[in-house]
């Protein structure tokens, strides 16, 4: 019996040391930010978070939702960044958790004021991620985090947030991560882009009310480090050539000046070779493509059509890297290609703080296709053409 005792003994002060749950939290007691933006004006910055209902989107996941889902968007400012962050826990009403951020969007004004005292905070805090998704803006960014996606869905099923299922289906501007541009930002001779977020108001309606929808319209560039400025797609069309993770894209090839054959192209596989001549660098690119005809306006012949496709790409690349160099950015990579492969000659012609490529510097550019299938039809063939 008083062994029995000494048990029960023993095990009442265990239960009493055990620590149990008596700090844990619902998850309607805390506010968890979705996607943070940061804008600068006037030696002012002005942070800007998103907030989402966490436990209305866990009620559509069996079905549609019939309401749309709430969007809180809050706004702090003061002279540091760090400022503008405590400016919003006044008003707060609850613990605010950024564990769960999943987009960072700047502003333009931030972007050229410099990523400085932002890569200090996002590194610092240890609630950040390096997994968030990184856009750059020169809309309002309380209204990039307002626009919601079709059919009452939750804004977390949004360019904003999922920007690489669209890329899948058409590859321009790639998505970008925070750690992958952490990790290329500070590579020696190195060009780096953020995707430029804006809305589009005149695409899509909802029972014949303009309904707006983001889109990606182009990029913001840094070389060496040092801000560039921006540029749309139409400005470089060729970049997607470049960039090895482009999955499908679209081009059209034309005859006369009028549509003859719409080709999706894929998988490019890129080759960048530098050489010494004079004692300057140049550099040859070598680009391998694969694709399908989806579209047939004026059938060609193939051999036609393929040297048709290498001349549209050649050209495109071309005049990418022109422009680039306009604003001084090398598109192409070419001088890091050069850190990377000739390192001894890349720091004995380099000039410090300057893009050390010239239009020049682009020698030979070859592209070579590989036409797969024309689709469900047949391929016709005027024999006309040559």
């Amino acid at each position: 019996m008083l062994r029995l005792a000494k048990t029960a003994a023993v095990w009442a002060v265990l239960s009493v040391l055990l620590a149990g749950c008596w700090d844990i939290r619902d998850i309607q007691d805390i506010d968890f930010l979705t996607a943070i933006g940061i804008d600068y004006k006037n030696g002012t910055y002005e942070a800007y978070v998103q907030m989402l209902d966490f436990s209305s989107i866990a009620k559509t996941e069996t079905g549609k939702p019939s309401e749309p889902t709430p969007v809180w968007v809050g706004i702090g400012r003061a002279e540091t960044l760090i400022g503008a962050f405590n400016d919003l826990y006044h008003t707060s009403q609850m613990r605010v958790f950024y564990g769960q951020i999943q987009t960072l969007v700047f502003s333009e004004n931030v972007l050229r004021h410099g990523p400085k005292e932002i890569k200090d905070l996002l590194i610092r805090y240890y609630e950040m991620r390096y997994t968030p998704w990184i856009y750059g803006t020169k809309e309002p960014i309380d209204q990039i985090f307002t626009v919601k996606p079709f059919f009452n869905f939750s804004p977390l099923i949004s360019l904003l947030i999922q920007p690489q299922m669209s890329y899948l289906q058409q590859s321009f501007i790639p998505p970008t991560r925070l750690l992958r541009f952490a990790s290329e930002f500070r590579e020696p001779g190195n060009s780096v882009l953020i995707p430029s977020l804006s809305i589009s108001k005149g695409t899509w309606q909802s029972d014949l009310n303009p309904k707006p929808m983001l889109e990606i319209d182009g990029c913001f560039l840094f070389q060496d480090q040092k801000y560039r400025g921006w540029m749309s797609l139409r400005d470089i069309p060729g970049l997607r050539w470049m960039l090895e993770q482009t999955q499908r894209t679209p081009i059209m090839i034309r005859i006369g000046g009028k549509p003859a054959v719409g080709l999706s192209l894929d998988n490019p596989k890129i080759r960048i070779k530098p050489h010494v001549q004079g004692g300057k660098a140049v550099y040859s690119v070598e680009v391998k493509l694969k694709g399908s005809v989806s579209e047939v306006v004026e059938p060609i012949p193939e051999p036609l059509l393929k040297r048709k496709v290498e001349e549209y790409v050649e050209n495109e690349i071309r005049q990418s890297f022109e422009k680039g160099l306009a604003i001084g950015v090398d598109l192409l990579h070419l001088e890091h290609t050069l850190y990377q492969k000739n390192n001894r000659l890349w720091k004995r012609i380099r000039v410090p703080g300057e893009t050390n490529v010239t239009p020049d510097s682009l020698r030979d550019v070859r592209v070579r296709f590989n036409l797969e299938h024309s689709g469900k039809l047949k391929y016709g063939i005027r024999s006309d053409l040559t």
